[in-house]
Order: structure tokens, then sequence, then C-alpha cells
């Protein structure tokens, strides 16, 4: 069993690597509390800025998350789904989705997107 370096731990601490792991550990609690039903808290610019581009890994998970979210609530909360990501995320979501080929997800989302802009 390795024993614990405090020496070690803080080089590893000081490293831009402690920063690129923590950073990858907020982002995927992050994705967790969007699959748990949570709010989008960040704009795409804003999770550019702290995260990096979204890879085709958090686009996936993201998308997910949506999905698990409209099929938990139904047709009815798809304007409470789209407020809670934001309607910028939504459309990213389309964009990502129709790029993967993903069509019926495209379909859906799409739909989401033209029954919220007749509510707002």
């Amino acid at each position: 069993m390795d024993e614990f370096n405090e020496d070690e731990f803080n080089e590893f601490k000081r490293s831009n690597d402690f920063s690129k792991h923590f950073r990858e550990m907020e982002k995927e609690m992050l994705k967790i509390d969007l699959s748990r039903g949570g709010v989008m808290p960040m704009s795409i610019k804003d999770f550019s800025e702290l995260f990096g581009e979204p890879t085709e890994e958090d686009m996936f998970d993201i998308t997910q998350a949506y999905m698990k979210q409209y099929h938990t609530h139904g047709d009815e909360y798809v304007p409470v789904i789209i407020d809670a990501y934001g309607k910028e995320w939504v459309e990213f979501l389309l964009k990502y989705n129709e790029g993967v080929e993903e069509y019926e997800l495209c379909s859906i989302i799409k739909d989401h997107l033209d029954e919220y802009a007749l509510v707002n």
C-alpha cells in the first residue's frame, strides 16, 4: 500500500494537474446535478471559460440529463425545463444532436423549442 507523502501531495496541488483535476470534478458534479433535475447554473460562455469547450461526452451527458427531466415531468413542463437550462443551452443541444445525427432527439428538442416560443 502506498504511503501518504505530504510533500508529493503539496507539489501536486501546486501543479496545473491539480487545477485540471479539480475542474474536471466540478464539471462532473454539475452534470450529476443536472441528471438529478438541477438547473443549469451557467451560460455556454461561462461553461467554456470555466471548463473549456464542451466535449462530446459533456454534450452527450447534458443531453441525457435534459431528456431525463423531460421524460420525468412530461410535456406540460417543457417550458419550465427550457427555463431551467436556458434557451441558449437547449438550442446548443439541438445543434450538437444534429451534428451527431441523433435525429429523434433533434425532433423532440425542436418541438420543445417551438412550444416554448409559443408560450413566451
